[in-house]
């Protein structure tokens, strides 16, 4: 495991270490297909270093989600353990700059009506951590905020679950993605696409730990939300 820490920390390119699966080209691919489909799910790194990315995982210091956040006429259920506070020198955020460095010119290269002059500064800002333990409720239907602009990550390090895209907020409406440990999850917030619809989603069905890190350009950190 120091190995992995070490050349996460030292500025080795982590696309060529922990996103030691990652393909740019099937990025680009799968990228404009998330305007039409919402979320698409590739493969991002080996069974082993999702092993020792779990590990590291597991030395953060986690909270329990508030049972019930949102509004009281569209409440969402939560019941799943987060971080939200990882410090920047910690891995995951080499792991976030190194998906920018991915991202940020293919998103460049969209042009989108529904971009603003914000959404060109596109930067990860903003990670989470969360751990899903087995048996536990999971998430309901719900959509992110409207400021998480353009495309938002998650990275799977184990565990199972359903990760659904709903049409509406009912839960017994919605497909699943093939989301697996070790792959990346791209999915569509405001700006990739005209007239995009921020999707409902949720993660239910856990029977073994399930550990991902969240990724999102948040204008709201960048000072640019209107």
């Amino acid at each position: 495991m120091l190995e992995k820490t070490e050349f996460l920390s030292e500025g080795c390119e982590p696309q060529m270490t922990a996103l030691d699966c990652l393909n740019i080209g099937e990025v680009s691919a799968n990228l404009a297909q998330v305007r039409s489909r919402s979320a698409v799910a590739i493969d991002c790194m080996s069974a082993e270093t999702c092993a020792t990315l779990s590990n590291l995982a597991d030395q953060l210091q986690y909270r329990k989600a508030r049972p019930v956040t949102g509004s009281v006429k569209t409440p969402v259920y939560q019941d799943f353990e987060l971080d939200y506070e990882v410090p920047r020198e910690h891995p995951f955020w080499r792991i976030a700059e190194a998906l920018q460095s991915v991202f940020g010119p293919l998103l460049d290269g969209f042009r989108s009506e529904a971009r603003s002059d914000s959404d060109t500064n596109f930067s990860l800002n903003d990670l989470i951590v969360q751990r899903y333990p087995p048996g536990c409720g999971g998430i309901s239907p719900h959509r992110d905020h409207v400021e998480y602009r353009m495309i938002i990550l998650i990275v799977l390090l184990s565990g199972d679950g359903d990760f659904r895209i709903h049409p509406e907020r009912h839960e017994d409406e919605g497909a699943i993605i093939d989301f697996q440990p070790g792959q990346l999850l791209m999915m569509g917030a405001p700006g990739i696409a005209s007239n995009f619809v921020r999707p409902f989603h949720s993660v239910r069905n856990i029977t073994a730990m399930r550990r991902t890190i969240g990724m999102r350009f948040d204008r709201r950190l960048a000072g640019l939300s209107t």
